[in-house]
């Protein structure tokens, strides 16, 4: 069989759709700022085991994504694409386990459309180019959950087959490292993704077995389906290869800082999260199935019905064995990790991101199963095709109006980001007018809308809108003021952007400690404090004689201006004078 020109196809495509989004704008959101600095810390110190922000324990996230970041830091350097570049690397390695599943259980042609369908929406190319963990964990969990079912797909006689040893550690250590990426959840999604698969197929096949459909025989078989999953996933191995790939590193971290990191991050970052929203990031249980519906745009425009059709199919039990078999374990992959996260108290879209890749799945069994159908006798459920085509069209006109609004109240200067909006546009009028004579190229144009609406949203499009975001820039500045370094301090100013793109330790000043803004004023001439203009007068009275602002910015999404408060006296080098970054 040949597999170069399916890989070569997701590879090119991949690359291409993340070389376009791949601008070179400042970290945005105040996450990716937090992260690249730990990693930077990691570079500076040499200290890799315990993860610090601004010489202090952080404790929100494991140390992979930290690990990752720092390698390409100490090869390309302090920046932003160093930062970025383990996502980027990572979703490309999801794509490639989708053909993987793809050609598994229903053709390339399926595999590639499902790896394009991934890379081709929005969220995925947000986070391909943001510096979180999220692009990895979902690479991760992706491999571990593709290769532990292929192994265990049932042969002809409906038995599920039993993983290799080294198979069942090679899973182990991809969750080990899940967990080593984002905590416990990297190594039990996986597998409540693969034991409910399985048990489903192992039930199937006992009742086939016993006669028609009874609820007495499917629970005389469900409780013997158990054995049979335990016995064919090797569970010792697998934990036994997760305890390798993690217990090092959170064994070394819990050791180092007297068991405060696992305490903080176990009991308040897991824990805590689920139980309660933390950070005012909250939602009902509709959250995470409504946001897909923005962020897997446009294929979302025929997700619903692409669910509902495959979930219908695999419950009648058409087609060959091998196609509801992958069939379900899209469905069921999909379902374990909304489902989960929809439970949790505390929400964020970017939460489901390793659902994305069964959701592609998803679209990519229907889709291409429709195009084949519709060469032989037209498309089946032709209302649904139009209905999806318009939705298309109402994310196109959705993205103007978005942009359009935010360039207004939020971001100005980013009126020309509305013109994206026009590729839905154009690629719902393309597929329409393929769809009647030649299908495959209809799916076709409909892939390269998603690949090219995706790149360009977080690439030119994401520069455009970058422009407003003037505080890294305006940090940057400041370090340079009078020749520079400057010893920055912030006083309300909780933001990472500024520790980050101040390149080194920030005195953080907290609400009313007037005592440490006295003693940091006094420190030196070279001392600059970071602050809002409204707090400027609470602060006043602590600060010396010549002290005065130098510069200010209007930070994107802020009512006041962010001051930088120094000394100014005559000789002086820094003076009010110096240029105040554009607004």
């Amino acid at each position: 069989m040949d597999w170069k020109r399916p890989v070569t196809l997701v590879v090119l495509a991949t690359l291409a759709t993340l070389a376009v989004g791949t601008a070179p704008t400042p970290l945005w959101d105040e996450d990716e700022a937090r992260f690249a600095t730990v990693a930077r810390e990691m570079v500076e110190t040499g200290d890799w085991i315990v993860p610090r922000f601004n010489g202090t324990l952080a404790v929100d996230k494991p140390v992979l994504m930290h690990w990752c970041m720092a390698a390409c830091m100490t090869v390309f350097g302090t920046n932003e694409f160093a930062a970025r570049l383990p996502s980027m690397i990572a979703t490309l390695l999801t794509g490639l386990a989708l053909l993987r599943a793809g050609r598994r259980w229903f053709g390339d042609t399926t595999g590639v459309v499902a790896a394009l369908a991934h890379a081709g929406c929005l969220l995925v190319a947000i986070e391909a180019h943001a510096a979180t963990p999220d692009a990895i964990l979902t690479a991760l969990t992706a491999w571990a959950t593709v290769l532990a079912a292929e192994a265990m797909s049932p042969g002809p006689d409906g038995q599920l087959a039993r993983l290799g040893l080294g198979r069942a550690v090679g899973i182990g250590l991809l969750l080990g490292l899940a967990v080593v990426c984002k905590g416990p959840v990297g190594f039990v999604a996986p597998l409540a993704v693969v034991c409910p698969w399985a048990w489903c197929l192992a039930t199937e096949r006992r009742l086939a077995a016993t006669g028609p459909k009874t609820v007495g025989r499917v629970a005389r078989a469900a409780v013997p389906a158990v054995g049979d999953v335990l016995l064919a996933l090797r569970p010792a191995s697998i934990v036994i290869g997760a305890i390798a790939a993690a217990a090092p590193w959170y064994l070394a971290v819990s050791l180092r800082t007297d068991g405060e990191w696992t305490s903080g991050f176990f009991f308040v970052h897991n824990v805590g999260r689920f139980m309660a929203p933390m950070e005012k990031h909250s939602g009902g249980v509709l959250f995470h199935p409504l946001t897909m519906l923005v962020g897997f745009f446009p294929w979302s425009c025929f997700l619903p019905f692409a669910g509902v059709l495959a979930a219908w199919r695999t419950w009648r039990g058409g087609g060959d064995a091998a196609t509801r078999q992958g069939t379900l374990l899209a469905l069921v992959w999909l379902a374990v990790w909304v489902g989960a996260f929809s439970a949790a108290a505390t929400k964020l879209p970017n939460y489901v991101l390793p659902a994305y890749p069964a959701a592609a799945l998803v679209v990519g069994i229907v889709a291409v199963d429709a195009v084949r159908r519709a060469t032989t006798a037209g498309w089946p459920h032709p209302r649904w095709l139009a209905t999806g085509l318009a939705s298309l069209v109402f994310g196109g006109i959705a993205t103007m109006t978005t942009v359009a609004i935010a360039a207004r109240y939020g971001i100005p200067g980013a009126e020309p980001a509305a013109v994206v909006g026009l590729v839905p546009l154009v690629g719902a009028a393309a597929c329409w007018m393929l769809a009647a004579r030649r299908p495959e190229a209809a799916l076709a144009a409909f892939c390269a809308t998603g690949l090219v609406y995706a790149a360009l949203m977080v690439g030119p499009a994401q520069a455009r809108i970058a422009a407003a975001n003037t505080l890294p820039d305006f940090v940057e500045r400041i370090r340079s003021v009078g020749g520079g370094p400057a010893r920055i301090g912030t006083y309300q100013l909780p933001s990472p952007n500024a520790v980050f793109y101040a390149g080194g330790r920030v005195t953080q000043i907290r609400d009313g400690d007037l005592a440490t803004v006295a003693a940091f004023a006094a420190s030196g001439p070279e001392a600059v404090l970071l602050l809002p203009e409204q707090q400027l007068d609470a602060i006043r009275s602590s600060l010396p004689a010549g002290w005065n602002v130098l510069a200010r910015t209007r930070p994107v999404f802020r009512s006041e201006d962010v001051v930088a408060v120094g000394h100014v006296a005559p000789g002086n080098q820094r003076t009010a004078a110096t240029p105040e970054v554009t607004r």
